[in-house]
């Protein structure tokens, strides 16, 4: 994948965050083959997968989950932890402006690992 191809994410307050694609990993849940599209910017040496699941909007935050990915060894590796997924701060504060996750990170299948059971309150 070109680590040059850029992409505006929309956030949850109308605006748009730049993010460069750096990868995809490819992985089964369940049987189900699946992909999620790696993010990298500028603010952090780690890389950004936010997604969104079939437990979206039931058993998790509507809006979807993130998780952060230290970019691949020598070996070109990367570890995806759905056990450290997290909720976005806009989930707890509307004020906050986070991105959504793209289509391409939406995912048809379950991710029951990680920070789930969301209500707002």
């Amino acid at each position: 994948m070109d680590r040059d191809e850029r992409i505006e994410m929309q956030t949850t307050t109308g605006g748009t965050q730049v993010f460069e694609r750096a990868g995809v990993v490819r992985f089964e849940v369940e049987g189900e083959p699946t992909a999620v599209t790696l993010f990298a910017s500028d603010d952090s040496t780690d890389l950004f997968v936010p997604f969104r699941d079939a437990t979206s909007g039931k058993e998790t935050y509507g809006a979807g989950r993130y998780l952060d990915v230290e970019p691949a060894g020598p070996d070109g590796v990367v570890e995806l932890d759905f056990n450290v997924a997290y909720n976005p701060y806009c989930a707890y504060n509307p004020e906050y402006s986070c991105p959504i996750p793209p289509g391409e990170n939406w995912l048809a299948v379950p991710i029951r690992a990680g920070e789930r059971d969301f209500h707002a309150g």
